[in-house]
């Protein structure tokens, strides 16, 4: 019979896992090192309807070069024969954002002075801008004032581009968060 010497027997599994753990860890922090990452928050904050939603939007390039976006709310859900239709259109600034005419192709700087590229400019059949593979727009309204944020990284993610939420814990918002990064399978 052996004596008690207070000391637990660790299984060697345990053991694998802190090396995977810390593997994991600095595999993530490399990427992250490595990948441009960039997010841009509008200044502008505009009021609309609480309870509305977006139902158009679109990016243009402004006189000083810079993208912004134009984006317009209604509420069209809410729409009754006491309540008349009304949509709100506002635009959305994004500093620091900058057009290269050379590429047709919008720029930001990431933390490392990387250009992450964001969005690009379509010139057939008309001047049209789009949101590259690895940008997307955030929309959170808080009591019907919107703050819009431009994410963009080096690399492609799926899913929708523009994400309108409410700062609120609906079921739908829920499940926004917990879905928006899934693509439709007939695509």
């Amino acid at each position: 019979m052996k004596a008690d010497t207070g000391r637990l027997c660790v299984s060697p599994c345990v053991h694998l896992i802190r090396v995977a753990i810390l593997l994991a860890v600095l595999f993530a922090a490399n990427a992250s090192a490595v990948a441009g990452a960039i997010s841009v928050t509008s200044p502008d904050r505009p009021q609309t309807f609480t309870y509305g939603e977006m139902i158009w939007h679109q990016l243009y390039k402004r006189t000083n070069g810079e993208l912004a976006a134009r984006i317009t709310f209604s509420n069209l859900p809410y729409v009754g024969d006491d309540t008349p239709r009304t949509d709100e259109p506002f635009d959305f600034r994004f500093p620091g954002i900058r057009f290269d005419s050379a590429r047709g192709i919008f720029f930001a700087k990431s933390g490392h002075d990387e250009l992450v590229p964001v969005a690009r400019l379509r010139q057939f059949p008309s001047d049209w801008i789009d949101l590259l593979p690895g940008a997307k727009i955030y929309l959170l309204k808080d009591h019907g004032r919107v703050t819009a944020t431009l994410t963009a990284t080096d690399f492609p993610r799926g899913g929708i581009r523009w994400i309108q939420m409410d700062n609120n814990f609906s079921l739908d918002n829920l499940l926004v968060a917990l879905f928006r990064d899934f693509q439709r399978l007939d695509n």
